[in-house]
């Protein structure tokens, strides 16, 4: 199973919203298909993350891309990441 399919993706405006918190529970990585998704963004898109714990990888990942990551625990087992493309 393709792991990108696991991943729910909306598009709206100028906001990327990636929900990987499914696809991590049930065992998937999707490190990969963020960090591609959030790379092929356009400049001025506003890259939102949600998982289900912190991702300390992911962040320094994306921190690696130039973008500055804001990370709040939205409630217990959620966790949302947001990164703009500038």
């Amino acid at each position: 199973m393709d792991i990108a399919e696991q991943l729910v993706v909306h598009r709206s405006g100028a906001v990327l919203s990636i929900d990987a918190r499914e696809a991590i529970r049930k065992g998937f990585h999707p490190r990969h298909e963020i960090l591609q998704m959030v790379d092929e963004a356009p400049v001025g898109t506003l890259c939102e993350i949600h998982t289900p714990h912190r991702p300390g990888p992911l962040i320094s990942a994306i921190q690696g891309m130039g973008l500055n990551v804001v990370t709040i625990e939205v409630e217990p087992g959620h966790w949302r990441l947001r990164a703009m493309k500038m």
